[in-house]
């Protein structure tokens, strides 16, 4: 009879009677072959997307292509041949079924951007296609580490551990908001956290805090005011923030700018910051520019 394929359906009959379990626990370092077939037939459903049909080959080329000179073959001593009938699993299954987590997940982010980025050609062109939503694949592969329990997320075109969902909501409504050198600064943050071959924390949890200093400026009228400073004149501008709140926030302003903070020149080395603390700070500060900007809302 060949080999006879599993019936696997999360929260379906047997996992729900604990009959075959499904795995709860947080992937992070390691991804089941569930998930990695989830990744690979969603990417399978891009490239054959009904939508770019006729421009399937040379579009299908050219991200292998691409994505092949990147970082799967870096010194170029390979050649790709398009002949071959294994090329998807070759370039694609392969490197996402055998390799490390971190290539596993270098290469979905390569692949989906590229996908956004080729979408938003389109739309920029004048195509409409079935749907116009350049997010929409890192939308699907974020509904897979949902459902998989992968501590990953995609958001703003980067990958980056966290699994929140209320973390995740915090931090792209931030990314957008209408005060350009704020949202620069929140998207800075993440780019440092995100890195995964560099991580920079120190300065990741800089451009965190340095975004609620700017949204604070902007709602003071003073430029040049430090966050200590605007967090004081907040209620002289219309905004009452209950006294607890603002003397949290005071002493995360001295926790990063005080002599040995974050901020200082001397202050702490790369090496004593951790990501729980540079991720902490990006998404409390992602939800203070929110929560700012949302009472700003209301007296403008």
């Amino acid at each position: 009879m060949g080999n006879i394929k599993k019936v696997q359906l999360r929260g379906g009959f047997s996992d729900r009677h604990k009959l075959q379990s499904f795995n709860t626990e947080i992937q992070l370092t390691d991804f089941d072959e569930r998930t990695k077939i989830a990744v690979v037939n969603k990417i399978k459903d891009w490239i054959y997307e009904e939508n770019f049909y006729r421009e399937r080959e040379n579009f299908y080329k050219n991200l292998i292509k691409e994505a092949f000179c990147e970082f799967l073959s870096p010194n170029l001593e390979d050649k790709i041949h398009y002949g071959q009938n294994n090329i998807f699993n070759q370039y694609i299954y392969a490197p996402i079924m055998e390799n490390s987590y971190e290539e596993v997940l270098s290469l979905v982010e390569y692949i989906a951007n590229y996908f956004m980025q080729w979408k938003k050609h389109q739309i920029d062109n004048g195509y409409v296609g079935f749907w116009e939503n350049c997010n929409i694949y890192a939308t699907e592969i974020n509904q897979i580490f949902q459902q998989e329990y992968v501590g990953y997320r995609f958001i703003d075109g980067e990958i980056m551990p966290i699994s929140d969902e209320t973390e995740v909501a915090e931090i792209e409504q931030s990314l957008d908001i209408e005060f350009q050198g704020c949202r620069s600064q929140i998207k800075k943050a993440l780019s440092l956290l995100s890195n995964r071959e560099n991580p920079d924390y120190k300065n990741s949890i800089k451009e965190s805090i340095s975004a609620v200093e700017s949204i604070c400026q902007i709602i003071t009228g003073d430029s040049k005011a430090t966050l200590g400073e605007a967090l004081k004149n907040l209620q002289d501008n219309g905004i009452t923030i209950h006294p607890a709140l603002k003397k949290s926030w005071s002493s995360l302003y001295g926790y990063t700018s005080d002599e040995g903070g974050i901020r200082h020149a001397e202050g702490l080395f790369e090496s004593n910051v951790t990501f729980e603390e540079a991720k902490y700070m990006l998404v409390s500060c992602c939800a203070f520019v929110n929560y700012l900007i949302a009472e700003y809302g209301k007296i403008k």
